[in-house]
This record gives C-alpha cells, sequence and structure tokens, in this order.
C-alpha cells in the first residue's frame, strides 16, 4: 500500500471548510455593511426586482409630496 506524499485529506477538508465558512462571513459581511438583505440581483433577482420598484414608487411619491409643500 502506498500513500502518496501530496495527499493531505485532512488538510484538503480544512481547505474546504475555511473557503466555505469565508464564502459565507463575505455575505453577512455585504448584508450588514448595506442593511439590506438582497443586495444585488444574484441574492435573489424577483425580491430585488420588487425592492426597486418600491424604491421607485418611494421617490415618485416623496418628489409629488416635495412639490405640494412648496405650492402651499
Amino acid at each position: 500500500m502506498t500513500n502518496s506524499v501530496h495527499t493531505n485529506t485532512g488538510a484538503a477538508i480544512a481547505l474546504q471548510n475555511l473557503n466555505s465558512t469565508t464564502s459565507r462571513l463575505d455575505l453577512t459581511q455585504n448584508r450588514v455593511s448595506t442593511g439590506l438583505k438582497v443586495q444585488g440581483a444574484k441574492d435573489n433577482a424577483a425580491v430585488w426586482a420588487i425592492a426597486q420598484n418600491q424604491r421607485a414608487d418611494f421617490s415618485s411619491l416623496d418628489s409629488v409630496k416635495n412639490s405640494m409643500n412648496r405650492a402651499t
């Protein structure tokens, strides 16, 4: 039975776990830094599209409110 010197199964598993943890940490840091659960279309395209429409509606209503305030 021969073992390869270049194969370290334990290190390979540890590296895989580290990469997975790093990926999840990056996602969490992005969510915390933006304050948004869905930061972009790649996170959840349907929810992101709905949120974009709601932001646009809010902006439009805010503009109307500002215009009404100026008129009075």
